[in-house]
Protein backbone atom coordinates (compact mmCIF):
# COMPACT_ATOMS: atom_id res chain seq x y z
CA UNK A 1 0.00 0.00 0.00
CA UNK A 2 1.44 3.56 -0.64
CA UNK A 3 1.30 5.71 2.49
CA UNK A 4 0.50 9.83 1.11
CA UNK A 5 1.67 11.04 4.38
CA UNK A 6 -1.94 11.07 6.14
CA UNK A 7 -3.64 9.65 3.68
CA UNK A 8 -3.49 5.92 3.49
CA UNK A 9 -6.13 2.94 3.39
CA UNK A 10 -8.17 3.98 0.65
CA UNK A 11 -8.38 7.30 -1.18
CA UNK A 12 -6.86 10.68 -0.56
CA UNK A 13 -9.13 12.71 1.72
CA UNK A 14 -9.09 16.39 1.22
CA UNK A 15 -8.49 18.41 -1.87
CA UNK A 16 -10.76 21.61 -3.69
CA UNK A 17 -12.78 20.23 -6.54
CA UNK A 18 -15.12 21.97 -8.70
CA UNK A 19 -18.99 21.82 -7.49
CA UNK A 20 -20.58 20.91 -10.98
CA UNK A 21 -18.19 18.03 -11.53
CA UNK A 22 -20.61 15.65 -9.71
CA UNK A 23 -23.10 15.99 -12.05
CA UNK A 24 -23.87 12.91 -14.37
CA UNK A 25 -22.27 13.38 -17.96
CA UNK A 26 -24.97 14.46 -20.47
CA UNK A 27 -23.50 11.88 -23.52
CA UNK A 28 -22.16 9.02 -21.01
CA UNK A 29 -18.93 8.09 -22.19
CA UNK A 30 -19.85 4.68 -22.85
CA UNK A 31 -22.43 5.11 -25.68
CA UNK A 32 -22.57 2.18 -28.13
CA UNK A 33 -23.17 4.38 -31.07
CA UNK A 34 -19.56 6.23 -30.54
CA UNK A 35 -18.32 3.00 -31.61
CA UNK A 36 -17.71 1.97 -34.86
CA UNK A 37 -19.01 -1.86 -35.51
CA UNK A 38 -16.17 -2.81 -37.59
CA UNK A 39 -13.73 -1.45 -35.06
CA UNK A 40 -11.64 -4.64 -34.38
CA UNK A 41 -11.62 -5.56 -38.15
CA UNK A 42 -9.72 -1.83 -38.59
CA UNK A 43 -7.68 -2.21 -35.88
CA UNK A 44 -6.28 -5.26 -37.28
CA UNK A 45 -5.15 -4.25 -40.82
CA UNK A 46 -1.83 -3.03 -41.25
CA UNK A 47 -1.96 0.63 -43.21
CA UNK A 48 0.34 0.25 -46.17
CA UNK A 49 3.53 1.28 -46.03
CA UNK A 50 4.52 4.96 -46.00
CA UNK A 51 8.21 4.43 -48.08
CA UNK A 52 8.25 1.67 -50.32
CA UNK A 53 11.94 0.14 -49.62
CA UNK A 54 12.87 1.31 -52.90
CA UNK A 55 12.52 4.73 -52.60
CA UNK A 56 14.75 5.54 -49.61
CA UNK A 57 18.53 5.32 -49.40
CA UNK A 58 19.92 2.32 -47.90
CA UNK A 59 21.68 3.91 -45.18
CA UNK A 60 18.24 5.41 -44.07
CA UNK A 61 17.67 1.43 -43.29
CA UNK A 62 20.38 1.53 -40.46
CA UNK A 63 18.65 1.64 -36.93
CA UNK A 64 20.45 2.42 -34.17
CA UNK A 65 21.18 -0.77 -31.65
CA UNK A 66 18.33 -1.27 -29.31
CA UNK A 67 21.57 -0.65 -26.35
CA UNK A 68 21.71 2.81 -28.52
CA UNK A 69 17.88 3.15 -28.43
CA UNK A 70 17.94 2.91 -24.38
CA UNK A 71 20.56 5.66 -24.37
CA UNK A 72 18.26 7.97 -26.46
CA UNK A 73 16.04 7.41 -23.88
CA UNK A 74 17.56 7.76 -20.99
CA UNK A 75 18.53 11.18 -22.47
CA UNK A 76 15.03 11.87 -23.11
CA UNK A 77 14.22 11.37 -19.45
CA UNK A 78 16.86 13.70 -18.40
CA UNK A 79 15.78 16.52 -21.14
CA UNK A 80 12.04 16.83 -20.05
CA UNK A 81 10.92 18.50 -17.43
CA UNK A 82 6.97 17.55 -17.66
CA UNK A 83 5.22 14.41 -18.65
CA UNK A 84 1.81 13.15 -19.09
CA UNK A 85 0.70 10.45 -16.38
CA UNK A 86 -2.06 8.52 -17.06
CA UNK A 87 -4.16 6.59 -14.02
CA UNK A 88 -7.47 5.29 -13.31
CA UNK A 89 -9.98 6.60 -11.58
CA UNK A 90 -11.43 4.56 -8.81
CA UNK A 91 -14.09 2.00 -9.17
CA UNK A 92 -16.46 2.03 -7.49
CA UNK A 93 -15.23 5.72 -6.71
CA UNK A 94 -14.41 6.59 -2.82
CA UNK A 95 -17.39 7.91 -0.48
CA UNK A 96 -15.05 11.28 -0.79
CA UNK A 97 -14.89 11.47 -4.66
CA UNK A 98 -16.19 14.57 -6.08
CA UNK A 99 -16.23 13.06 -9.94
CA UNK A 100 -19.33 12.14 -12.11
CA UNK A 101 -19.89 8.02 -11.47
CA UNK A 102 -19.77 7.87 -15.02
CA UNK A 103 -16.08 7.97 -15.29
CA UNK A 104 -15.35 5.65 -12.86
CA UNK A 105 -13.01 2.45 -14.09
CA UNK A 106 -11.90 5.35 -16.75
CA UNK A 107 -8.08 6.62 -17.71
CA UNK A 108 -7.38 9.96 -17.35
CA UNK A 109 -3.96 11.71 -19.00
CA UNK A 110 -2.63 14.67 -17.37
CA UNK A 111 0.42 17.00 -17.66
CA UNK A 112 2.55 17.31 -13.97
CA UNK A 113 6.17 18.10 -13.27
CA UNK A 114 9.07 15.74 -12.90
CA UNK A 115 12.81 15.77 -13.35
CA UNK A 116 15.70 13.50 -13.25
CA UNK A 117 16.78 14.10 -9.53
CA UNK A 118 17.41 10.58 -8.30
CA UNK A 119 21.27 11.15 -7.74
CA UNK A 120 20.07 14.51 -5.74
CA UNK A 121 18.25 12.00 -2.93
CA UNK A 122 20.51 11.28 0.35
CA UNK A 123 22.19 8.30 0.57
CA UNK A 124 19.73 6.40 2.78
CA UNK A 125 17.33 6.72 -0.35
CA UNK A 126 19.23 4.50 -2.88
CA UNK A 127 19.98 7.50 -5.27
CA UNK A 128 21.80 5.67 -8.28
CA UNK A 129 20.89 6.89 -11.36
CA UNK A 130 18.79 4.17 -12.53
CA UNK A 131 16.21 6.44 -14.56
CA UNK A 132 13.66 6.54 -11.83
CA UNK A 133 11.79 9.78 -12.64
CA UNK A 134 11.26 12.52 -9.42
CA UNK A 135 7.72 13.41 -8.61
CA UNK A 136 6.85 16.71 -6.78
CA UNK A 137 2.91 15.52 -6.01
CA UNK A 138 0.01 17.90 -5.00
CA UNK A 139 -2.37 15.76 -3.23
CA UNK A 140 -5.20 17.99 -4.23
CA UNK A 141 -4.57 16.68 -7.95
CA UNK A 142 -6.28 13.69 -9.46
CA UNK A 143 -3.65 11.97 -10.90
CA UNK A 144 -2.22 11.40 -7.22
CA UNK A 145 -5.22 10.92 -6.23
CA UNK A 146 -6.22 8.28 -8.45
CA UNK A 147 -3.46 7.06 -7.03
CA UNK A 148 -3.68 7.26 -3.62
CA UNK A 149 -7.27 5.57 -4.00
CA UNK A 150 -5.94 1.84 -5.26
CA UNK A 151 -1.96 2.07 -5.08
CA UNK A 152 -2.41 0.58 -8.75
CA UNK A 153 0.08 1.03 -11.26
CA UNK A 154 0.24 4.35 -13.65
CA UNK A 155 2.45 5.50 -16.66
CA UNK A 156 4.38 8.27 -17.85
CA UNK A 157 4.87 9.18 -21.18
CA UNK A 158 7.53 11.93 -22.69
CA UNK A 159 7.96 12.61 -26.06
CA UNK A 160 10.40 15.06 -27.93
CA UNK A 161 7.87 16.86 -29.90
CA UNK A 162 8.40 20.21 -29.19
CA UNK A 163 11.97 20.16 -30.86
CA UNK A 164 10.31 19.58 -34.51
CA UNK A 165 11.68 22.31 -35.98
CA UNK A 166 15.11 21.57 -35.16
CA UNK A 167 14.54 17.91 -35.99
CA UNK A 168 13.57 18.46 -39.68
CA UNK A 169 12.54 15.86 -42.15
CA UNK A 170 13.55 11.96 -41.98
CA UNK A 171 13.21 11.89 -45.47
CA UNK A 172 14.18 13.99 -48.24
CA UNK A 173 11.18 16.04 -49.50
CA UNK A 174 8.67 14.51 -46.33
CA UNK A 175 7.30 17.66 -44.34
CA UNK A 176 8.05 18.17 -40.80
CA UNK A 177 6.49 15.13 -38.74
CA UNK A 178 6.41 14.97 -35.27
CA UNK A 179 5.60 11.04 -35.40
CA UNK A 180 9.16 10.94 -36.89
CA UNK A 181 10.42 12.09 -33.32
CA UNK A 182 11.05 9.73 -30.34
CA UNK A 183 8.70 9.27 -27.72
CA UNK A 184 8.55 6.33 -24.38
CA UNK A 185 6.40 5.43 -22.29
CA UNK A 186 7.33 4.57 -18.48
CA UNK A 187 5.08 2.04 -16.44
CA UNK A 188 5.37 1.66 -12.79
CA UNK A 189 4.35 2.63 -9.36
CA UNK A 190 4.57 5.60 -6.93
CA UNK A 191 7.40 6.18 -4.02
CA UNK A 192 7.18 8.30 -1.46
CA UNK A 193 10.26 9.81 -0.18
CA UNK A 194 10.66 10.41 3.18
CA UNK A 195 12.78 13.81 3.24
CA UNK A 196 12.64 16.19 5.72
CA UNK A 197 10.76 19.53 5.08
CA UNK A 198 13.26 22.15 4.14
CA UNK A 199 15.89 20.34 5.92
CA UNK A 200 19.70 19.23 5.01
CA UNK A 201 18.13 16.06 3.43
CA UNK A 202 15.76 18.21 1.17
CA UNK A 203 18.27 20.84 0.02
CA UNK A 204 19.85 19.29 -3.14
CA UNK A 205 17.12 17.32 -4.76
CA UNK A 206 14.99 21.03 -3.92
CA UNK A 207 18.06 22.68 -5.89
CA UNK A 208 17.69 19.77 -8.77
CA UNK A 209 14.51 19.75 -8.91
CA UNK A 210 13.66 23.99 -8.89
CA UNK A 211 16.38 24.21 -11.63
CA UNK A 212 13.34 22.97 -14.24
CA UNK A 213 10.53 24.34 -12.23
CA UNK A 214 11.93 27.92 -10.18
CA UNK A 215 7.87 28.44 -9.80
CA UNK A 216 7.52 24.89 -8.13
CA UNK A 217 9.11 26.52 -5.23
CA UNK A 218 5.86 28.41 -3.67
CA UNK A 219 4.59 24.69 -3.13
CA UNK A 220 7.53 22.69 -2.29
CA UNK A 221 6.47 20.69 0.73
CA UNK A 222 6.85 22.58 3.81
CA UNK A 223 6.82 25.94 2.27
CA UNK A 224 5.21 28.55 4.53
CA UNK A 225 2.17 29.89 2.63
CA UNK A 226 1.59 27.53 0.12
CA UNK A 227 -1.70 26.70 -1.44
CA UNK A 228 -1.40 23.31 -1.71
CA UNK A 229 0.10 20.66 0.49
CA UNK A 230 3.09 18.74 -1.57
CA UNK A 231 5.17 15.53 -1.17
CA UNK A 232 8.35 14.32 -2.58
CA UNK A 233 7.72 11.20 -4.47
CA UNK A 234 9.51 8.63 -7.66
CA UNK A 235 8.28 6.52 -10.13
CA UNK A 236 9.92 3.34 -9.73
CA UNK A 237 10.11 1.89 -13.35
CA UNK A 238 8.82 -1.53 -14.35
CA UNK A 239 8.40 -1.79 -18.07
CA UNK A 240 10.11 0.80 -20.75
CA UNK A 241 7.81 1.13 -24.45
CA UNK A 242 9.55 3.35 -26.97
CA UNK A 243 9.08 4.74 -30.10
CA UNK A 244 12.29 6.13 -31.95
CA UNK A 245 10.11 7.95 -34.59
CA UNK A 246 9.32 5.62 -37.95
CA UNK A 247 10.09 1.81 -37.98
CA UNK A 248 12.64 1.43 -41.10
CA UNK A 249 14.74 3.98 -39.35
CA UNK A 250 14.24 3.77 -35.14
CA UNK A 251 13.37 0.83 -32.65
CA UNK A 252 9.74 0.21 -31.84
CA UNK A 253 9.66 -1.87 -28.67
CA UNK A 254 9.78 -2.84 -25.54
CA UNK A 255 13.03 -2.40 -23.50
CA UNK A 256 14.99 -3.97 -21.13
CA UNK A 257 14.38 -2.13 -17.91
CA UNK A 258 17.60 -3.91 -16.43
CA UNK A 259 19.38 -1.95 -19.56
CA UNK A 260 17.28 1.13 -18.81
CA UNK A 261 18.39 0.81 -14.74
CA UNK A 262 21.93 0.26 -15.51
CA UNK A 263 22.54 3.24 -18.06
CA UNK A 264 24.30 6.80 -16.24
CA UNK A 265 25.38 9.50 -17.68
CA UNK A 266 28.67 9.28 -18.72
CA UNK A 267 28.97 5.79 -18.16
CA UNK A 268 26.92 2.61 -17.87
CA UNK A 269 27.01 -0.77 -16.20
CA UNK A 270 25.66 -2.57 -19.33
CA UNK A 271 25.48 -2.29 -22.80
CA UNK A 272 28.73 -0.89 -24.61
CA UNK A 273 29.63 1.41 -21.24
CA UNK A 274 28.57 4.79 -23.03
CA UNK A 275 26.02 6.76 -21.25
CA UNK A 276 23.39 9.27 -22.62
CA UNK A 277 25.80 12.08 -22.78
CA UNK A 278 27.29 10.36 -25.56
CA UNK A 279 23.87 10.07 -28.13
CA UNK A 280 21.78 13.26 -28.84
CA UNK A 281 18.18 13.51 -29.50
CA UNK A 282 17.38 14.52 -33.46
CA UNK A 283 17.89 18.02 -33.67
CA UNK A 284 19.86 18.49 -30.67
CA UNK A 285 22.84 20.17 -30.93
CA UNK A 286 26.62 18.74 -29.90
Amino acid sequence: MIHLGNYECGWIRHGYAHPRASSPLHNPLTQASAIPSNLQAILQNEAPTLHPAEEIEAEAFNRPTWFTSTLMARRLLAKSSSGVISTIFPNPPPPSSRSPQDVAGLPIGLREYISDCNTALPDSLSNTDNGDPTILALRVATTFKNIGADSKNFSLELDWWDHLDQAGPVYPGLPLSPAALPRVTLFGYLDTLELESAGAGAAELEECFLDSHPDAKVWLPGAAGSPHSSFWARMVVTAVYWIGGFGDVQQIGWMDVEEWKGVGRYESSVGDGRGWEDVRLPGEKE
